[in-house]
């Protein structure tokens, strides 16, 4: 069995809090268990001024990956303050993207700065499985999206999604017994224990080991006492407070059970401990080309198909659906082309058109709409939710379909056009009803007034994006 331990490292509140962090960090070390500690950039900056270069340096031993700026908190103040998933909702997926990066991106350059190594792993947040957050982190170079969004958090076969890798699987948490005034120290290792081996003998091919350092020193979270109830506006920084913490003898215990648990686990033949980082260095994705004969396998099963869907290449790779809406706009835009680039491509961003058509279009101006749609692609790397043609506008399911009979047919021959499904069919059963039902930050918010459809629509649209990895 596969095990990754990661830990949401982010309490910048709390100094005691970096005590814990070191502690655990130097526990993965000395039982030789890799470990993924994913820094919230403001914590990274907290423990830099603190002057903890003993945990900088606990910490770098070790896969440091990503877990946002600040927290679902959006401290620019040349913006509204507003709840981060709030303001994706309300905004464009362009503005919402935008934002995103401006933000973020000073997160990455701190954490990379302050540790020393770039990420390419992205802890999830409250909101983040938004396809904006993976869309933004991907454009700042983040391969790998840990946990997955909501159609895709128990399968062990990762998958791209908005063009980052998905590493998913079934999740436990040793510190949701730790706070537990009925069990000696003892008795709650016993049952991390019995939790992992009950994983192990049901065949579990992947667990991830998920917890938050700052949970060693509370059983307050770290943001409680600030914003937690009202989740914006937060108090001015300099009225921060730290919640009450266990006494120091508390705060060993629970190390210690942290450390004979990591000991464990380390010491099992059956358990290759691994890192997000790992994932990553095995299948990150190499620039692509494609001759045309190649172009034209794929055409032909997408026509077979007759819906968008991801189409299996050499060397056992797949094209999303989007990646072969590019693929196939170049091919027909640049007919003389040898190779054709496979481009990191997005979903639609706005509905679909749907309107029905059956018509067949002239072969010369069909191939002349693709050369215009494709300078639209260079602009936007995202399938477009129309596209005008020579016959009017047709949605991007069908025009796929057009483009594959486009590639399929004798030249100068007329290409038919017809009515196809906008959305790809899903990987599971239920993947669309289960990204209707999952609004982004469902347990945090709690004001309760919105109900995220125009981000949850957003998730499905992006399902173009979907491809086994």
């Amino acid at each position: 069995m596969e095990v990754v331990f990661s830990f949401d490292t982010e309490d910048y509140v709390d100094p005691v809090s970096n005590d814990a962090l070191k502690g655990l960090a130097e526990s993965h070390t000395r039982h030789g268990v890799p470990a993924c500690f994913g820094l919230v950039g403001e914590k990274a900056r907290f423990i830099r001024n603190c002057g903890r270069h003993d945990v900088i340096e606990a910490v770098s031993r070790h896969e440091v990956g990503y877990h946002s700026d600040h927290h679902f908190m959006q401290p620019d103040y040349d913006y509204e303050h507003v709840f981060t998933p709030e303001y994706m909702e309300r905004e464009s997926w362009d503005r919402g993207v935008a934002r995103l990066i401006s933000e973020e991106s000073q997160g990455i350059h701190d954490v990379t700065e302050i540790f020393g190594a770039r990420p390419v792993t992205w802890l999830r947040t409250y909101g983040d499985w938004a396809p904006q957050y993976l869309a933004a982190f991907e454009r700042l170079g983040i391969g790998v999206f840990a946990y997955g969004p909501p159609f895709h958090i128990l399968d062990p076969q990762p998958i791209w999604y908005c063009n980052q890798l998905i590493i998913a699987n079934p999740r436990m948490s040793y510190e949701s017994n730790l706070h537990r005034e009925d069990m000696t120290a003892e008795e709650k290792l016993e049952g991390h224990r019995r939790a992992f081996l009950k994983h192990l003998e049901s065949g579990t091919e992947r667990l991830g080991i998920v917890t938050h350092p700052t949970r060693f020193i509370s059983d307050i979270w770290w943001e409680e006492p600030n914003w937690w109830d009202g989740i914006v506006p937060a108090p001015p920084r300099e009225r921060w407070i730290a919640p009450p913490h266990f006494t120091e003898e508390k705060i060993k215990e629970l190390l210690w059970i942290a450390d004979e648990f990591i000991a464990f686990v380390g010491g099992l033949g059956e358990v290759e401990c691994k890192t997000f980082r790992q994932f990553w260095e095995t299948r990150r994705p190499a620039p692509g080309w494609m001759g045309l004969d190649a172009v034209r396998q794929v055409a032909g099963q997408i026509r077979i198909m007759g819906t968008p869907c991801a189409v299996e290449i050499e060397g056992g790779t797949y094209l999303s659906p989007a990646e072969a809406f590019g693929v196939f706009v170049f091919a027909l835009a640049n007919p003389a082309a040898e190779r054709i680039p496979i481009r990191t491509m997005f979903g639609p961003t706005e509905e679909p058109h749907d309107t029905p058509v059956d018509r067949d279009a002239p072969h010369d101006d069909f191939l002349a709409d693709c050369r215009h749609l494709e300078l639209r692609l260079r602009d936007a790397a995202r399938v477009p939710h129309l596209i005008t043609t020579c016959i009017g506008a047709v949605g991007p399911g069908a025009f796929l379909l057009a483009m594959a009979n486009a590639l399929l047919a004798d030249e100068n021959d007329a290409v038919p056009v017809r009515t196809t499904e906008n959305m790809p069919p899903p990987l599971h059963d239920g993947d669309y009803d289960t990204l209707a039902s999952r609004a982004p930050c469902s347990y945090i918010q709690k004001r309760g007034e919105l109900d995220f459809a125009r981000t949850i629509r957003h998730s499905q649209l992006q399902y173009w994006s979907v491809k086994p990895a």
